[in-house]
C-alpha cells in the first residue's frame, strides 16, 4: 500500500467541510470523495466484503449524525476524522475472537501479499500468504495493529497517524518501527514458508 491510493487534498475545496454541516449536496460530494478510500481501508484490514461494507455504512452514518458538531475547518481535519471513527469501529469489530477467526478463514481465500506490499511492509520481496500476515497482526497490541494498518492499508504519513491516534509523531515512528520489528518476529516464529516472487504469482 502506497500513499497513493489517497485522494489528492487539493481535489476538493476546504470550504466544502463547512457547508456540508447544513448542505446535503456538499456533504455527499465529501461521500463521493472518501467513501472508496475507507472502505478499501476497512476492506483490506477485515477481508469479508460484506463486513467492510458494513463498517464503512457505520463510519459514515456516524459521520452524518455528528457533522453539525465537527469542529475540524477543512478537508485535512475531515480525512483524520473519518479514519479515527473508521480505526475505531475496526478495531471494536476485531475484539470478538470469532470474529477475528472470520477474518482468519477469509484471508486463506486471498492468497499471496503482493511484492509491493511484501517489500514495504515486510522489508522482504519474498512472498507469505495473506492468512500468515493476519495470524501475525493478530499477536500485536490494537494500537500497534492501528498504527500498522492505517500506514500500509490506509496510506497515511506519520503525521496524519499521529492525528487520527492523537499521539506526536515522533511516537508514532518509534511504534511503527517497532510494531514492524514485532510483525517481522511473529513471522519468522510461525516457521512460515516465503516462497521466491520469481516463482509464484503476486496477489494483492
Amino acid at each position: 500500500m502506497t500513499e497513493n491510493h489517497q485522494p489528492d487534498r487539493n481535489d476538493l475545496a476546504d470550504s466544502l467541510v463547512s457547508s456540508a454541516r447544513t448542505n446535503r449536496v456538499a456533504f455527499g460530494e465529501l461521500f463521493d470523495h472518501f467513501y472508496p478510500l475507507i472502505f478499501a481501508y476497512c476492506m483490506r484490514r477485515l477481508v469479508v466484503r460484506a463486513v467492510a461494507e458494513d463498517i464503512a455504512s457505520e463510519v459514515f452514518l456516524k459521520v452524518a449524525a455528528s457533522i453539525r458538531e465537527f469542529s475540524g475547518l477543512c478537508v485535512e481535519d475531515f480525512r483524520r476524522w473519518l479514519f479515527r471513527i473508521a480505526t475505531n469501529e475496526i478495531n471494536a469489530h476485531l475484539r470478538q475472537s470469532i470474529r477475528r477467526q472470520e477474518l482468519l478463514k477469509a484471508a486463506t481465500q486471498i492468497g499471496t501479499i503482493s511484492i509491493s506490499v511484501s517489500t514495504s511492509l515486510l522489508n522482504d520481496e519474498t512472498l507469505i500468504d495473506w492468512q500468515d500476515l493476519y495470524e501475525a497482526l493478530d499477536e500485536l497490541t490494537e494500537r500497534e495493529q492501528s498504527i500498522i494498518s492505517l500506514r500500509f492499508f490506509g496510506g497515511l504519513k506519520h503525521n496524519q497517524i499521529a492525528d487520527v491516534l492523537e499521539l506526536n509523531s515522533g511516537a508514532i515512528r518509534v511504534a511503527l518501527s517497532r510494531a514492524l520489528n514485532k510483525l517481522r518476529d511473529r513471522l519468522r516464529d510461525h516457521d512460515i514458508p516465503r516462497q521466491p516472487a520469481s516463482e509464484s504469482p503476486s496477489g494483492d
